[in-house]
């Protein structure tokens, strides 16, 4: 594992806590040490919580104390709340059945960032087709958590990834860094259509699999570069725009929406697979671009997190 010197300190559970009943079969978050990550409020995420509502849909907490009849938790214990808790809070009591268990080894805010897009990123690698080494995926998007993680992921199964960029300012440095956690290739989007990309795709094996987070002009370009009757995934549409393909593509679509396969697979399956990411962190094969922000200057944090194209996750620390 990571050595726990590279981890910024974690403080102890019960610095400045304040007193709140514990319920039966219930967790207790502690104060000042949840971390949430900026989450759009915008966009195609679900339908929004019914206010009043606590906002943050992802955050690590520390348990503080638990009920007579919690047997799968302990104080001190790291746990990721579910959709609908709120991360954005010192302290809350919740179900049991509303948070699932972290491993505490892990930098704080790589763990707040699992439940979401890194849980994304590994549900499209395993859940849509057989992928084995040297088999070649391309996907849009490539700067943002999601893709990031995704690269990663599929490399260290030996997996070839080409990676699509929107055209933007930092494009040289972003590309450096897509290539050094794991991208095979990373393509200006302006470039899909090039004689450089049919020169690239006569080197490599066909795409076995697309993933489109922008849909609009993005996701049909990534289609193009697919062989006819190929299979491309939806799960994300930055651009606003929708998605067209040509008829002659025959290429066959699918949507992959995550609280709609977490409501179906239910929580052992959400366990699973935390572990499996918090594994991967721990053993270094998962490096995220993230920047920390104080919760106590959050209007700077979310007018942040709002920049076009960022690159680096908010985290906001109490």
């Amino acid at each position: 594992s990571v050595p726990s010197s590279a981890f910024p300190p974690f403080p102890g559970s019960h610095d400045g806590a304040t007193s709140l009943p514990v319920k039966d079969t219930s967790v207790r978050f502690a104060k000042a040490k949840a971390i949430g990550p900026i989450d759009p409020i915008a966009g195609p995420l679900g339908k929004p919580p019914k206010t009043p509502a606590v906002g943050g849909l992802e955050g690590v907490a520390v348990v503080e104390a638990v009920g007579s009849s919690v047997k799968g938790l302990a104080p001190g214990d790291w746990v990721l709340p579910s959709a609908g808790v709120g991360s954005w809070q010192t302290h809350a009591v919740v179900d049991e059945a509303k948070v699932v268990k972290v491993r505490n080894d892990i930098p704080p805010e790589y763990a707040a960032c699992l439940s979401v897009s890194a849980s994304a990123a590994l549900r499209l690698l395993e859940d849509f087709e057989k992928l084995s080494a040297g088999d070649v995926i391309i996907h849009n998007c490539a700067n943002g958590m999601v893709g990031q993680v995704l690269i990663q992921l599929a490399a260290a199964r030996g997996i070839k990834v080409i990676s699509v960029l929107r055209a933007k300012a930092t494009l040289e440095d972003l590309s450096d860094h897509l290539k050094s956690i794991g991208s095979t290739a990373v393509v200006p989007e302006p470039q899909l259509r090039s004689h450089y990309m049919q020169e690239l795709l006569a080197d490599l094996p066909a795409p076995k699999i697309a993933f489109d987070g922008v849909g609009g002009a993005s996701g049909s370009l990534i289609a193009r570069v697919m062989p006819k009757g190929g299979r491309m995934v939806s799960f994300g549409g930055a651009s606003g725009e929708p998605l067209l393909l040509p008829a002659e593509l025959g290429t066959k679509v699918e949507g992959f929406y995550l609280s709609q396969w977490l409501e179906k697979n239910g929580t052992a399956a959400r366990q699973k697979m935390v572990d499996t990411l918090a594994d991967s962190v721990a053993e270094g094969k998962i490096k995220l671009l993230l920047e920390r922000g104080s919760f106590a200057k959050h209007r700077v944090s979310l007018n942040k997190a709002f920049e076009v194209m960022r690159d680096r996750r908010l985290v906001m620390m109490f």
